[in-house]
């Protein structure tokens, strides 16, 4: 007796790729800003103020809107293949291991670079919370985690100043007065993961576009090309930020500017 087929694989929807790839360049652009102000403070504009922050935000709600409509997707298809819930699980956990491990790989990185101003829970470290914690547990719940999403986000900012002595709670969304560069906490940040959920029920239902999608089809070879960035976006997430800052130490010595980091 033979064994039977496995089930085809699916197909990467290239649209959502792509909206990773914009949410990279966006990181790219802000932490251009970012590194220019650390290495040259009179040089550049405030990254932490105005459409600079605008822009930081926009980064971060557009890169973790994306984990929770690809954590729908993957879900919803190893549903259609009759996977249960445990197994479905399992099968996530290397992949939020992996975001783990560059998680701390950031930590150390900059802790060894800045000190105390080191990444404590920076986005890194939510989505690996999310990838094994947050999204297995709430991702039966479909459409209502907007709702859900909606009421983390609006926790997030009614517990913005404030303080508490356990560090630990940082991660919830407690300032506890050192939380370094990099700050994500699960409130407000968790948010658009769970909006995420809820875009990926509405528009993805069994993990494929519905029929109001079904127009985008395959998708041009110039659209998976410009996606090409968001299937690595891990890869980049973790080396970019050397490669800049050396880039832009080279331009500013290069043009004179005096290097001045704090």
């Amino acid at each position: 007796m033979t064994e039977p087929a496995a089930p085809p694989r699916r197909a990467r929807l290239w649209e959502i790729d792509l909206l990773r790839t914009a949410a990279i360049v966006m990181m790219v652009v802000y932490h251009l800003v970012y590194d220019i102000r650390f290495l040259a403070p009179d040089v550049a504009p405030n990254p932490y103020d105005g459409g600079w922050r605008a822009l930081q935000i926009a980064c971060a709600s557009t890169f973790l809107t994306v984990v929770g409509l690809s954590f729908w997707v993957r879900d919803a298809r190893l549903r259609a293949r009759g996977v249960d819930a445990r197994e479905r699980w399992r099968s996530g956990v290397p992949r939020g291991l992996q975001v783990a491990a560059g998680a701390l790989a950031v930590s150390v990185a900059t802790g060894i670079a800045l000190g105390d101003e080191l990444v404590r829970f920076g986005i890194l470290h939510l989505i690996a919370v999310a990838h094994l914690v947050v999204l297995p547990g709430l991702v039966g719940l479909r459409h209502w985690n907007a709702v859900l999403g909606v009421a983390a986000v609006a926790a997030g900012l009614a517990l913005q100043g404030t303080s508490s002595a356990q560090s630990a709670l940082m991660v919830i969304g407690l300032d506890p007065g050192e939380t370094g560069v990099d700050w994500v906490p699960l409130l407000p940040w968790i948010g658009p993961c769970l909006l995420g959920v809820a875009f990926g029920a509405l528009l993805y239902p069994g993990g494929e576009r519905r029929a109001l999608l079904r127009g985008l089809g395959d998708g041009s070879p110039r659209a998976h090309a410009a996606g090409a960035p968001g299937r690595r976006s891990l890869t980049i997430y973790l080396v970019h930020q050397p490669i800049l800052i050396a880039l832009v130490a080279g331009a500013l010595v290069a043009t004179g500017t005096p290097l001045d980091p704090r």
